[in-house]
This record gives structure tokens, sequence and C-alpha cells, in this order.
């Protein structure tokens, strides 16, 4: 699809008033909510060519992912102005080419079957709707950058909730264009509801399904989150309204950032308690921060999106990971979580990096690219990093890096702040020099050669000495009540299958990879003791005579193995104070986290520095 250029911000903000002129229209009728159907019309104005291509984008934005949506799409037709048929034919899974003829004004139809709720595209049951336009809404090429109107026709006690503006009736919304109509979901149905006020924008909070959460509460720490991300990151990018949607489900999962909205699903008995509650403020932290990043300002090969194939970039670690990151830093300065807290989950970071052999098999830059074909499983692990994990500690480093070389002054934000105010949508995006120019500018520094190893290289990220900069350092914290002070370590991780444990990964030159047990082996003993998931590691610890003989069903034939551990210590990974903090390490530290360093640090007893 030939890109087209955005329309101005002034154009946008003019056309996005309820009483601008719409080119494209909408219709979208719940025929039979029990059963995940609806009815949409799309009315197209006149066409210059003998061809109309419709189509229905492949993916959705923010789900780097071809998702073929249309498989959702039946009893396609189209009418001209006059109310006669026209042929068309369907040319490749997202685009029905329709015949008409120069002049003529075109009219489709078409049947959605909406019942895909954890992909965030489309669900309708009869409680509510939840529609992204990618998932329902087809659009013509040459019509994108037109106004649109949206009109829904719902069970009467539906209510209908956007960041789109309101429109002339209690179920239709009006759009600048196609862009935005696509990134700005309805909720439509049955919800519980909050607002309030940030600095002139009102944010709201529609809450579908029942739970174990507090709305109220949730609004509270809501407004926390808002608040202490306009003051990390800069004025709201949207101008009058922020909408949260969130759906308490019992089949779903995950979460999903737009232009002035963002839905979240969690399990609905997953509100609670703290570390549950917890789970949801950082999602909703997460998609939050990407009402900047990404949404405002975003790499420049996804500017546009092209909706019809894949927008590959080298810099998804940026634009998700680093959210990670700020997720975190956020909650922390917002006294949504403790500064303990947060360098507990930090330390379990670094843990599950350590565990990553695939950090020296792909790089940052690599994984962000490989996104779209990134299908997980067994050897994920170890043969690749992931754009979010990666990205968070990229994002921990440079954000420590940059505090080391401004004595504090300025950190990862900062960066942000550069990009946001240098390289939005609507001037193009940023590309991987622009960034090195953000960092050049917030430190006075060159990054070229730190970008080539970090970034584009395979280079260990060097954590101690960043850590060392802020007053810190890594180690494995021996519980009190531990009888006993080391552990088997097999690089082993295992699932239940019947009565026994079935190996789902096994990590890249572990004690359990050198053994030559593999992905898919059934453990069955060791040293002739029947073994079962639930005290794995346990029971191999008994076996103190190494190497220990397991049995293995593989292929339905039983093999033994020799296993040789190795002990590491019994215990829970800590970032803990140096014993020897300078003053200049203690205000790094407290520049960095928004928070003050302790007066009185935790002595760090009973610990083996790693």
């Amino acid at each position: 699809m030939k890109k087209l250029l955005l329309p101005t911000l002034a154009t946008l903000c003019a056309l996005s008033a309820p009483n601008a002129f719409a080119d494209v229209h909408y219709n979208i009728k719940i025929t039979n909510a029990a059963q995940h159907l609806a009815e949409v019309t799309v009315e197209f104005p006149a066409t210059k060519s003998a061809n109309l291509d419709v189509q229905l984008p492949i993916w959705r934005t923010g789900r780097y992912e071809v998702l073929n949506l249309g498989k959702n799409i039946r009893q396609f037709k189209a009418v001209n102005g006059k109310g006669q048929s026209l042929s068309f034919a369907k040319t490749d899974k997202g685009t029905w080419q329709v015949k008409t003829k120069p002049g003529d004004t075109v009219k489709v139809s078409y049947e959605v079957y909406a019942n895909a709720l954890g992909e965030r595209t489309q669900h309708i049951d009869d409680t509510h709707a939840y529609l992204d336009a990618s998932g329902v809404l087809m659009y013509a090429a040459p019509y994108r950058s037109q106004a649109v109107t949206v009109k829904l026709d719902t069970p009467s006690n539906w209510v209908s909730r956007s960041g789109m503006d309101k429109g002339n009736c209690d179920h239709c919304f009006v759009a600048p264009n196609y862009d935005v109509l696509i990134d700005s979901p309805i909720e439509t149905g049955e919800h519980e509801f909050h607002s309030f006020e940030v600095d002139g924008r009102s944010i709201e909070l529609a809450i579908w399904g029942r739970g174990n959460y507090d709305g109220k509460k949730m609004a509270a720490d809501l407004k926390k989150v808002v608040v202490e991300t306009k003051k990390t990151l800069g004025e709201f990018p949207f101008k009058k309204r922020y909408l949260f949607i969130v759906h308490a489900t019992d089949n779903a999962g995950g979460a999903t950032e737009h232009l002035n909205s963002t839905v979240i699903q969690r399990p609905r008995w997953m509100y609670a308690p703290k570390k549950e509650y917890m789970g949801f403020i950082k999602t909703a932290t997460h998609e939050f921060v990407h009402t900047w990043n990404v949404k405002a300002y975003r790499p420049k090969e996804m500017v546009p999106y092209e909706y019809q194939k894949e927008n590959y970039t080298r810099l998804l670690w940026i634009a998700e990971g680093n959210t990670s990151y700020l997720e975190e830093l956020i909650t922390l300065r917002a006294g949504l979580q403790t500064r303990d807290e947060f360098l507990d989950d930090l330390a379990k970071a670094l843990l599950a990096y350590e565990h990553q052999p695939g950090r020296f098999q792909q790089s940052a830059a690599e994984s962000s690219f490989d996104a779209w074909i990134d299908a997980g499983g067994e050897r994920a692990r170890n043969a690749s990093v992931n754009i979010y994990s990666k990205g968070l500690l990229l994002g921990n480093a440079i954000d420590i890096e940059v505090r080391r070389q401004t004595k504090g002054e300025k950190g990862l934000e900062h960066v942000h702040q550069y990009l946001y105010a240098h390289h939005t949508v609507d001037k193009g995006g940023y590309s991987e020099a622009d960034v090195r120019t953000a960092l050049k500018s917030v430190t006075g520094n060159d990054w070229s050669q730190w970008w080539a190893t970090y970034v584009d290289g395979i280079g260990e990220i060097p954590f101690p000495e960043l850590l060392n900069a802020a007053g810190l350092k890594y180690l494995t914290e021996a519980g009190k009540d531990d009888e006993q002070k080391e552990e088997w370590f097999t690089g082993l991780r295992t699932r239940d299958v019947g009565d026994f444990p079935m190996v789902s990964e096994v990590e890249r030159d572990s004690p359990a990879w050198k053994a030559g047990i593999v992905a898919g082996d059934l453990l069955i003993a060791a040293n002739g003791l029947r073994l079962t998931n639930k005290d794995l590691n346990d029971r191999l610890w008994l076996n103190q005579q190494t190497p220990i003989k397991m049995s293995v069903f593989r292929r339905d034939e039983l093999k033994e193995l020799a296993l040789t551990p190795n002990k590491q210590v019994k215990g829970k990974v800590k970032l803990k104070a140096l014993d020897e903090v300078s003053d200049q390490q203690k205000l790094i530290n407290s520049k960095w986290l928004g928070v003050d360093w302790p007066s009185k640090p935790a002595a760090d007893k009973g610990s083996s520095a790693k």
C-alpha cells in the first residue's frame, strides 16, 4: 500500500469536532450478541477509478503479529449510490476489490463474527461489545485520511464509550481519519464507570465483568499514575480525554495501548491481594506510558502504519522494553510500590537475564526486527532475547549511565522527552541515529560505541559497574529459615504431565544440557527413586552422590542419562547497598529512583555476592 501523509496536527484538531463533515460513514448493528454477531455497513464517497479496494488490516497496532483478521468476515456485499449490486472479488486475505464506475459512491456490508477477546480485536456477547476497528471496520486507501463517523445499534440498556469524540447521538462517534479510528476502540455494554480530572483532561475508567476489584481504589491509583507520567514525560499528547478500558475475564489476559485509551484484560480474581493488584497497576502504567512512547513518537519505519503488511523496525526494544522499565520507575515515584519492591523486581529481571543464553545469540536490534516472526517455544530462551525484558534492562542501563555521566541530573526520561520534542509522529518519527543524537544531547557525549556494543551487538551489559555507580551490589541472600544453604542447579524447566514432570526447556550449556536431557523428556526417577514435579529439586538434592542416574522416557523408550548438577547458594537474589557508599553514589541513586537514599540501609548478613 502506498504510504499516505498524515494530516497536520492543526487539521486533525479541526476535523475532530463533532460537527465536522464526514466522508466515510460506519454503522455497526449488534444482530445476535449471544452468538457474537454484528452487521457492518460502510459508505464511501464517490470513487475516481473503476476499482475500489476495500480492506481489513491483517494486524492490529500494539501487537506485532499477523492475525489474519479477515477470517471473521462473511456475507460481503457491495452496492452503488442507487442501490445497484456491484461485483467484487477477494484478492487476498484482507482485500475485497469492488468493480465500480468513476463518480459512483460505494456502500459495502458484511457480517462480523466477534469472539476474539484475547486478541483484543473484537468481542461481542450478551453483556458487551469490544470493537477495535482493525478487526471490525474496513477502509479504502484513497479515503484513509478522510473524516469518519461511527454509529452503533446496540441493546437499549448498553452505554458506549471510546477515546474518540462523541457524535450526534448516544452511540455515535467521530474521528478525523481512519488512523485515529483504528486507534480508538469502542467499549459498549454494561460496565462500572469512574472518572476524574488531571490538568483539565477527563480521565475515565470503564470496567466490564465482575471480579475482586475495587473500582474507586483503581481510579484513585490511576490518578497517581497519570500525574506522575506527565511529570516524567511531559505534556499530555491527548487534548481532551483518556479512557482506561478494563476487562475482568476468565479466559483472556493482556493489554494494548491506543492513541487516547487502553484496554487491559486480567482474570477476574487477580485484582487482589496487593501482589496481584500491582500487576494490574503496572500494566495500566505501561499502557499509559505508551501514549507518549509509541503513540506520540515511535520508530520512523512505523510512520504511518502499514495495515496490510509487517512494519519492521530495529527499535521495538525502545518502544516496548523502555516502556516496561518506565512502568516500574513511575509506579515507584508515584508511591504505588516501595523502593525495596522496585529493587527486588529489578534483581529478578537480572537473574532471568543471567539464565537467558540467547543474549549471546541475538542482539536487541535483531530481536526488534524479528518480533514479527518470534514463535517462542522451548528454544526461545537459548536462541533469542525478548524486546520487553532486554529493552527493560537496556533502559535501566541507559538510565544509570546517563545519571553517571551527568552527575545525577539527567536520566532516561530526558532522552524520551527529547524524542517527544523533536520526533513526534507528525514529524516522521525517530531513527536509530536520532536516538543516539538524543543521548548525546542529554549527556554531551557520543554513544556510538556503546550502541554498537550493547544494542547492535551482544556485549554483556556491565551491570556490576552500573549498579556500583548507584551504590548497589547484586547478590543472593540466604533465607533465615533455610536449613540448607545450597541447592542443585540443573538448568531444567518442567511442567506436570500426569504423574511425572515433563521437560519444557533446557538451558544451553547447563548441567541438564550437557547430560543430554531435551525438551519433551518425561522424568521418571533419579538413582532409582521416583520423581514428581512438586518436589523435583528437593528429591534431586537428596542424591548427594553425583552424577545422578536419571531415568527418562523419550519416544516411549526408557533411557538412562548421567546428570551432574552444580551447587549454588539457596536464597533470593537481591540488590543491596555496598558496604561503603559515597555521597556521589547516594546522589545518583536518589536521582535515578526519585526517592531518598535510606537513612539506615539494612545489613547484608547471610549473603553471598555474585
